[in-house]
């Protein structure tokens, strides 16, 4: 039997089963509200006793002085935003980014921390909302009140945490890509938002990849529109700065910094530290990046069509991350709801390898609890000693890897299943 009748026949036992949506247990709900209570209010404290280490907003800092530039209108390419270092602090986001920045302007104080972290929280609770509905919940009240406990939990998720302290932009652009893919594909709207995402950072154009492999050709190319529409935005408010980013810019390594550096925490990152990516490296990386990125979209492919919507999304998060040139810690926050999707799964399999699955990737992910263990460790990256290094240093790629492998399996087993439960439908239809 071929794999693509086995995966219409999964898809459609996943719609019969996803008629009704799911509810959340009480006591699984309780559980959850108290922990999220419990983590919001250490984070709350963390806030009161050491503001500018939670919560310094550097990054916010630096779109407000680009927001500032273009109403100058000074370029926000020609030089460091901070600075005279190349590669530091310099612009790297497209000039339709840019122009979204300018409101910021007009923040100031207390009013610029308290808009910048609030906001924030608001996207990561609508994040978690999101995740949370396209795995079938019943989307009432008790709904977003879970939501807001489980935003509180991932506070201390180091890509989220990062993504806050810094006041970047991920959680944002996250939101838009699974508010996106959480549509119906009937939707004429599906894909706007991805390239809208796109249009404001390039690398969540990874999904409008996504939607052709898995068919979706219509929101494809209603994505690669409002991307191009971004485009041509920038260019009738910036043409000087769109023709510097356009016509090279975005594609200049230098400007981002160099590949070796500890913060990057891509696979070119763990390649220029153990071997540099000059000369034929630079070729193994590149062909290292296309293979996981062909593996990554061919079971990101066979998720979406067995009806698992939010794990093949979330995979090609992670697999963005691992392929781009430069991903920072805050780069990852695809692991955010990469911990819903755990959690789901231990909660409703039970056993041994779910949760325990699941306990692997919270120690990986976890920001800011490790110290309670060793007061000298924040995240993992911090037991980055002796024989471990290579190990905790990469620790979100061979995460990745790990996810990649065990989806893997799990596919070939539920593809046995449905063989096996098909042939048997089918030999008893002939008597």
């Amino acid at each position: 039997m071929s794999s693509s009748t086995i995966e219409s026949t999964v898809a459609e036992m996943a719609a019969e089963t996803g008629a009704t949506r799911r509810t959340i247990p009480a006591g699984v709900f309780w559980a959850i509200c108290v922990l999220g209570v419990v983590a919001g209010g250490y984070y709350i404290e963390q806030l009161i006793v050491a503001r500018q280490a939670v919560l310094h907003l550097m990054d916010l800092g630096v779109y407000q002085i680009a927001g500032q530039r273009v109403s100058d209108g000074t370029s926000v390419y020609d030089t460091p935003l901070l600075g005279n270092t190349r590669g530091v602090w310099e612009f790297v986001y497209t000039p339709f980014a840019a122009l979204l920045f300018v409101p910021l302007v007009a923040l100031h104080g207390d009013l610029f921390t308290y808009v910048g972290g609030l906001a924030n929280f608001a996207m990561l609770i609508a994040t978690v909302w999101t995740a949370l509905a396209m795995l079938d919940y019943r989307r009432d009240r008790r709904l977003v009140l879970l939501s807001v406990a489980v935003a509180a939990l991932l506070l201390w998720c180091e890509p989220v945490r990062e993504t806050m302290a810094f006041g970047q932009i991920n959680i944002f652009l996250m939101l838009l890509v699974l508010a996106d893919m959480a549509m119906p594909d009937s939707s004429r709207w599906k894909g706007a938002l991805t390239g809208i995402a796109a249009g404001i950072k390039l690398t969540p154009a990874f999904f409008v990849i996504y939607l052709l492999v898995t068919r979706r050709y219509r929101a494809a190319a209603t994505a690669i529109g409002a991307f191009a529409a971004t485009v041509l935005v920038g260019f009738a408010a910036m043409p000087k700065d769109s023709l510097t980013y356009w016509s090279g810019a975005f594609v200049d390594p230098a400007r981002v910094g160099v590949p070796e550096i500890v913060s990057n925490e891509s696979l070119r990152g763990m390649v220029a530290r153990s071997v540099g990516v000059q000369g034929v490296y630079q070729l193994l990386w590149l062909a290292a990046a296309a293979a996981i990125a062909v593996v990554g979209l061919t079971l990101a492919r066979r998720l979406s069509f067995t009806g698992h919507e939010l794990s093949a999304v979330v995979l090609c998060g992670l697999i963005m991350a691992t392929v781009s040139p430069f991903s920072w810690v805050h780069h990852w926050v695809w692991l955010a709801p990469l911990l819903i999707y755990s959690t789901d799964l231990a909660l409703r399999r039970g056993g041994v390898l779910a949760p325990a699955g699941l306990v692997v990737a919270v120690v990986v992910t976890s920001g800011g609890l490790l110290n309670f263990y060793d007061p000298a460790i924040v995240s993992v990256f911090d037991a980055s000693k002796g024989n471990l290094t290579v190990w905790c240093r990469n620790a979100y790629i061979w995460l990745t890897f790990a996810l990649l492998a065990v989806t893997a399996w799990q596919l070939r087993r539920a593809a046995d299943r449905t063989a096996v439960r098909t042939t048997n439908i089918e030999a008893r239809s002939e008597i």
